[in-house]
């Protein structure tokens, strides 16, 4: 298995700060670029897990919150296990923030 190296970093966007989840091979090598976008439920630990299992197979990944303009992550808290009792009430909570990332927006961040 791969050593790896991730951290929290900070991409400027024309509507702010990004912040995001940056990992790759601890060798420090030039790698493969893997942009990986979170589901609805934002960027938490078991985003930055699979996304340090792709570091492990030699790429570099990076993992930005698309909902930014709403603040870090994570924006919203949420329960450990998002099971079918908790769903409604975390994309409740969530629904209004994902209507705001139109796909004009999310073209605009990916070139940031």
């Amino acid at each position: 298995m791969t050593a790896v190296r991730g951290s929290t970093v900070d991409i400027t966007t024309e509507d702010g700060t990004a912040d995001a989840y940056l990992t790759r091979p601890a060798d420090g090598g030039p790698r493969p670029a893997v942009l990986f976008y979170m589901d609805v439920f934002g960027l938490r630990p078991r985003l930055r897990t699979m996304a340090d299992r792709l570091a492990e197979a030699g790429y570099t990944v990076l993992v930005p919150n698309v909902f930014y303009r709403h603040g870090r992550s994570p924006v919203v808290e949420l329960p450990e296990f998002i099971g079918p009792g908790a769903r409604p009430e975390v994309f409740g909570r969530l629904e209004p923030i994902m209507r705001e990332v139109t796909p004009e927006l999310a073209v605009r961040d990916a070139g940031a």
